[in-house]
């Protein structure tokens, strides 16, 4: 068989499955697409019209639209950059020989496994909770006055929460980078009289500087759609404090029943996802051909 021939037939295998992933994908992104040009809430039924640009023009104008846009950026920068530091100091720790080096690696990376709404609930409950929480409790033993997170410091508390999910992640990424790091230069940068802050800045870190890319990319996929966490902890309050636009989009669609100004929403969600997502992709791009 010559070698278009192969081609052929190779294609010809994976295009059901390439048919059935796009059908997945752009049906529902053209549903979505086509309501939000309507004026559609399911409490009306049969009332359905077409809008235009209305719904779009309502949600930029929504007083909550750019206290949600500030909340999100400052919520996956504020995980990104715990996580990103984080990872890297749990990776050069888990990286040095111990005793029960494989048990401690395991207890690590197990809060990447926790479901997002038993950690908050975790969170919400057993730690931040301003009456019976741990916190509470260590706070009136060394004679503070308790804190309540959750009211006083709302988006800082989410970004804490899904910090330590994320952080796992990061570090287990950062970790396989690590471990490929050649020892032979770190030995001869250490025989140079290289100290250990010189031997990470100028050989670990940029070593590392590929893995770090990748994970600010992963991340802020999934960063950008943060939900479950917000509504079991604050439900995006008090007020608008902690409401990003995943939250907000949910409130318009599910909790007012608007079906046109929550597809708008979500539009608007997806387009800032991509352009996220299209310029980490070339700044990885740039980071490989380095």
């Amino acid at each position: 068989m010559s070698t278009k021939a192969s081609r052929t037939a190779a294609r010809l295998m994976i295009s059901p499955a390439v048919l059935l992933l796009l059908g997945w994908m752009i049906v529902p992104l053209a549903m979505t697409l086509y309501f939000s040009f309507l004026r559609y809430n399911l409490l009306m039924p049969g009332m359905e019209s077409w809008a235009g640009f209305e719904n779009y023009r309502y949600f930029f104008t929504d007083p909550a639209f750019w206290p949600a846009m500030r909340n999100t950026l400052v919520l996956v920068g504020g995980v990104l950059m715990i996580t990103t530091i984080g990872g890297i100091l749990v990776a050069l720790l888990l990286d040095q020989p111990f005793w029960g080096q494989n048990i401690v690696r395991l207890l690590v990376l197990a809060p990447f496994f926790v479901m997002p709404t038993v950690s908050a609930l975790v969170w919400k409950n057993m730690f931040m909770n301003p009456v019976n929480g741990i916190f509470a409790y260590l706070a009136r033993v060394l004679g503070l006055q308790p804190y309540d997170f959750l009211t006083q410091a709302p988006l800082a508390s989410i970004i804490g929460i899904v910090s330590w999910q994320w952080l796992p992640f990061a570090s287990l990424i950062l970790l396989t980078a690590l471990q490929s790091l050649n020892s032979e230069q770190m030995e001869a940068a250490e025989m140079d009289g290289a100290g250990p802050l010189s031997r990470f800045w100028f050989i670990t870190l940029p070593h590392l500087a590929r893995a770090i890319t990748v994970v600010i990319l992963i991340q802020t996929i999934f960063l950008l759609s943060i939900f479950a966490e917000i509504l079991v902890t604050t439900n995006g309050g008090p007020g608008t404090a902690s409401t990003n636009l995943t939250f907000l989009v949910y409130m318009q669609s599910l909790l007012q029943f608007d079906v046109g100004l929550g597809s708008a929403g979500g539009v608007v969600a997806i387009i800032l996802a991509n352009i996220v997502a299209i310029f980490l992709m070339r700044m990885i791009g740039k980071n490989l051909d380095a």
